[in-house]
């Protein structure tokens, strides 16, 4: 669990891979965000504006950093400043364990992120947001020069593999945005009454 959602907690430094390459693969990722990557949900919600450029973001980003560095998706219940559920917040598990949250400056003070529990990695059949992942993968291999269709090293399933991600449906719809804290309960798991 994240004791502290401060850049220097989660950004690049500590963490299992190399800090230059996490800081590579945050730049790849921050410059590859847009409207057209961001949730539907927020999109109508309060759209996306460079301002806060992770807005609508946190499910395919996780989504891509697991696909580069492996590890597990995590996904928690974000609540807000007078306690009422507002959606769901991805992040990454790295296979050392550390938690990584590339998308946590989107996050308004005062919210906060419930622990969260492993997910699975939807199957290509369940895609629910698989248009948005497939552009910001491509933006992002592009920027780190991966050859297109390529697996990355961490990867869980390469192209045409069974295992593509899903976005927001596996977990809940919504993304939220901020500083946050991050509190212990309910799941992602336990919501989906699955695993």
């Amino acid at each position: 669990m994240l004791a502290d959602m401060s850049a220097d907690a989660v950004g690049v430094s500590g963490m299992g891979a190399g800090a230059s390459e996490l800081g590579r693969i945050e730049g790849a990722l921050r410059a590859s965000w847009g409207a057209d990557t961001c949730s539907p949900d927020d999109l109508e919600r309060a759209g996306w504006s460079p301002a806060n450029p992770a807005w609508g973001q946190c499910d395919v980003t996780a989504l891509v950093v697991q696909d580069l560095l492996g590890g597990e998706l995590m996904c928690g219940e974000v609540y807000g400043v007078h306690g009422g559920r507002q959606g769901f917040h991805w992040w990454n598990r790295l296979p050392d364990g550390s938690e990584i949250d590339l998308t946590r400056d989107r996050f308004h003070a005062g919210q906060v992120v419930m622990e969260g529990v492993s997910v699975p990695r939807p199957m290509r059949h369940s895609l629910r947001r698989g248009e948005e992942y497939a552009l910001l993968r491509g933006r992002v291999w592009q920027r780190l020069g991966i050859p297109a269709g390529s697996a990355a090293a961490g990867s869980a399933a390469g192209p045409g593999g069974g295992a593509v991600p899903g976005g927001a449906g596996a977990c809940g719809a919504g993304s939220w945005t901020g500083p946050v804290t991050r509190g212990s309960v309910t799941s992602c798991r336990e919501r989906r009454g699955a695993a």
